[in-house]
Formats: C-alpha cells, structure tokens, sequence
C-alpha cells in the first residue's frame, strides 16, 4: 500500500494528526518503535493480592471533557468516544501542605470563591489572578478552538513566569503556595514556567476533569480503531534511524532494520531530542537544533503502583487526586531527597468493577539511575530493586502520613523509575512529561512544527502544553500547519457542536 503520509510515533499527538489528516483523504501509515501503540497512554498488567490489575502509564485525569468543551469537542471530531467519569465538583485535587489542606474545585468561578475563603485578605488579588488565567488560556487558539485568538504572538505569556506574575501581584506565601501546588501537572517550578503553560494546564484541570473508565487503553484502542476504519495503517515494532529527504523535500523514512518507506510527508511525533537525531543536519537553523538536541528533561518519574483493601474507609479520600507536598513551598517536588518522606501525587480512582486501584507520582533525579542507563527494564541488579524499595517506602511513608485511612491497607505491587519511562514512553531521561515546557523552551524558543523541508513536521508535547489534553492539541496543531490551521479549527467547531 502506498501512503501519503508516515507519522512517526502513536501517542495521541501522532494518532490524532493520523486521523484528521485521514478524514481530509491523506493514507497515513503510523509507525512505532515498541510493540504496543500509545506512548504514555500505555497500560501494563500485574498480579495483585485480588487477582489481575491493569496500571496506566501516565493517564490518571483529562481535563476540559465536560460536553463542549475543548477535549470533548476534540475527541468528537476524531470520532472515537471514551467513557469517562467526572471528578468530585467539590474538590477533585486535594492539596496536602504543613500549613493545611485545601480542596480545588471544579471551575474558575469556585476557584476564586474557594481561594478567597482560604486569603480573605487578597480578595482583589484573587480577582486578577483568575481574570488572568481565563484571558490567557482564551488568547490560545486551539485550546479556545478560536482561530482569531492571537496568545501565540503575545511574547508575554511565553516569557513572563508564573512566579514573576505572583511577584507582581503581591501575593503572600499561601497564596503562592495554593496556586504553585497543582504544578506536577507539567512538571516546571514556578520561576521557570511560562504563563501560558500554567493557564492552560491548570485551566484545563480546573474546567472539566475526568477520569477516563478503562485507562490509556480506553483512549488508545479507538483511536487506532478510528485509525484503520479511514484507510490508515499502524506498525509496531518498526524503530525509524532516519529521514529522508531529496532537494527541498522529504521523501520517506529509513527504519533501522534498513527498510526505506516512501512518503511525502513525513511527521515526528517524539521526543524533541529523539526527533533532532532523525532529522537532517539542516532542517532547523543550528540554534534551534542545538537547543532540542540539549533540551532540559523535566524532573524524573518515580511511580508506585498497588491497590487497597476493600476494608479500607474510603469515604472523604476516594475519587481524588492528592497532592502530598513535605513543604509549603511546592517547588520541593523539584528537590527530590532520599531520606524521609516523599513528595506524592496520589491518584485513587472512583470505585470501579475490580480491585481498588492506587498510585503514587514522585520525584527522581536521573543521577540516581544513571549507573543503570545502559541496561533494560526486568534486567537490572539487586542494587537497582533495593534503590526502588527506598524510594517507594519514602512515598508510602508520607501517603500513610497524610491520608491515614490508607495506612495498613496498601498493597504496593509495582514501581517504575525514570529508567522505565525510557524505556517503555521514549523519554530520553525520564522526565515526567519528557522536555520540560520552560521558559528556554516555549515561544520564540520553541520547537516548530515546519522545518526548512516540505513535508516535513514536528510535533508532540515537546512543541506545546503537556498531559494528554495538550499532547491532541498538538496533534491537531501539525494537521492544521498541513491543512490549514484556521479553516481546520473552524471545522472541528462546526462538527462538535454539544447536542
């Protein structure tokens, strides 16, 4: 078969390009280097004291999926429909400080009236503070699917910081605290990330969270489904070494086994630095290349997996995310330590069919893996396992510390390290959400999606927000640079509109 498309990597960045570009004639063939589609979408299986559990890699919430909004409107126009269920309205993150807890709830308006409550006194800042979110996140025009909005020429919200803004306004050390808390959710200190980054990160949260019924494979199954259904076509097991391109355009793909696809129009739904290594020498200017071949890792993952026991009382703890942060100032989640307890984001799940599923996101630095790099996932010594058993005592040390409910009935079953991340996602370092989306890496310094060769394009999470909501956006983002961008937004409001 003859495609006119090859798409390089199947996360939902290059499964949605896949299928946008499908319903508009193209026949793409999506190729991936592991054995199953996904990327952080994937799901892995093991045996727990209740019997089989399935894990998800990296998908524990998706935000703005209430009907209408954008990821809705998205997941719509792709054609594939993902069982959801949303999280509690009045607190779906709980944020755990020394100086107290505080529930976020589920939109911009009770976010201000819940913040108020906690800083009576900077009521006015509060005010400016989600005015700014709403207008940021709305200048955006994918994620405002609004092909006038112009926030992607606003240098400032690509080059001003989250903690410049805060310094700006005045606010206290709380409320810098309540609002810096949630920042796992891209994984950048707050003196690093861009405005737009946190606006449309946490604005997404805040609008429309929900939990996906089934896992990464709930989202991943349909669109690959979708996929076959328009004419295209998914390889695994099929690693790219390089592109290819003749004069001023590409022209297929090279695999490491030396199979030479042809196609003309190749795109790199990867890792920056992956992508930079498959590229031509002279596909960017040399400033730009450099800066993806170095690109800063977010903090690295560690993930304990397990379940809980039916008898544990999850009455006010279940169906949420909590944020477990050993200091006031979340910016400690970038300091990970090895002695004591841990920060831990802690996702349980609302009760479903089978066991009570439980994880627990913390911090890791590379260094501490580093000795290991050149070896794989289940090939590692007793050193590597005595490091992970640390790693995840300290993280059940302060889950047990803060949600007390859980103590004693833990059943820890997994763990995974920045290590397995590469591995299984193909993030060079195991960063969180692979390149950190910092101020050195957004804007006029970001990655684009053009290169200086027809047909040739970048995408992924590496060139815009991260999470699974910002890794469509970008996937639809390389679609529209091909299609069109405005005509392509335009039709994505025509077709979705909420019944």
């Amino acid at each position: 078969m003859t495609h006119s498309t090859i798409i390089v990597g199947s996360g939902i960045s290059g499964l949605s390009a896949a299928i946008v570009l499908a319903k508009h004639g193209r026949t793409p063939l999506v190729l991936e280097a592991h054995n199953v589609p996904g990327g952080c979408m994937q799901m892995f299986q093991r045996r727990g004291p209740q019997g089989a559990c399935r894990f998800d890699t990296g998908v524990h919430y998706v935000g703005s999926l209430s009907p209408g909004q954008t990821m809705w409107r998205l997941f719509r126009y792709l054609g594939v429909d993902v069982p959801t269920v949303p999280l509690d309205r009045e607190c779906f993150d709980r944020i755990s400080l020394p100086s107290g807890d505080f529930c976020v709830p589920v939109g911009w308006d009770k976010v201000e009236a819940a913040l108020k409550r906690e800083c009576p006194a900077e009521a006015a800042k509060i005010e400016l503070y989600v005015a700014k979110m709403v207008r940021v996140e709305a200048s955006l025009n994918w994620h405002s699917l609004n092909p006038d909005a112009e926030g992607a020429y606003d240098r400032e919200l690509f080059e001003t910081s989250l903690e410049a803004y805060l310094q700006g306004l005045g606010a206290s050390a709380r409320l810098r605290s309540l609002i810096c808390a949630q920042s796992s959710l891209y994984a950048v200190r707050a003196a690093e990330v861009p405005l737009a980054i946190h606006a449309a990160v946490v604005g997404s949260a805040v609008e429309g969270p929900h939990y996906v019924e089934g896992g990464g494979d709930a989202i991943t199954k349909p669109l690959v489904s979708r996929l076959q259904e328009l004419g295209g076509e998914l390889r695994v097991r099929a690693p790219v070494a390089r592109v290819l391109v003749e004069g001023d355009r590409t022209t297929g793909v090279e695999l490491v086994n030396g199979e030479v696809l042809e196609a003309g129009e190749v795109i790199l739904a990867v890792h920056p630095r992956v992508a930079v290594k498959l590229l031509p020498e002279d596909a960017y200017r040399s400033a730009l290349r450099k800066r993806m071949a170095n690109a800063e890792e977010c903090i690295g993952a560690f993930v304990v997996y397990g379940t809980v026991d039916p008898a544990a009382d999850l009455t006010d703890v279940g169906g949420h995310n909590h944020y477990l942060l050993r200091e006031d100032d979340p910016d400690c989640f970038y300091d990970p330590q090895l002695q004591g307890p841990a920060d831990a984001i802690v996702n349980l799940p609302p009760p479903m069919s089978g066991p009570q599923l439980f994880s627990a996101l913390g911090s890791a630095r590379w260094e501490w893996f580093e000795k290991w790099e050149n070896s794989r996932t289940l090939r590692r010594d007793a050193e590597y396992g005595a490091l992970k058993d640390r790693l995840t005592s300290n993280i059940i040390a302060m889950v047990v510390q803060r949600i007390p409910q859980l103590r004693g009935h833990i059943n820890v079953i997994d763990a995974s390290t920045p290590l397995t991340l590469r591995d299984y996602a193909g993030y060079p370092r195991g960063g969180v959400y692979g390149m950190q989306p910092g101020l050195s890496a957004q804007g006029r310094n970001g990655v684009r999606r053009r290169t200086r060769y027809a047909g040739l394009y970048v995408t992924g999470a590496g060139t815009g927000t991260p999470g699974i909501f910002g890794a469509c956006v970008t996937g639809f983002g390389v679609a529209g640079a091909i299609l069109g961008t405005d005509a392509l937004i335009n039709e994505v409001r025509e077709a979705t509109h909420p019944a």
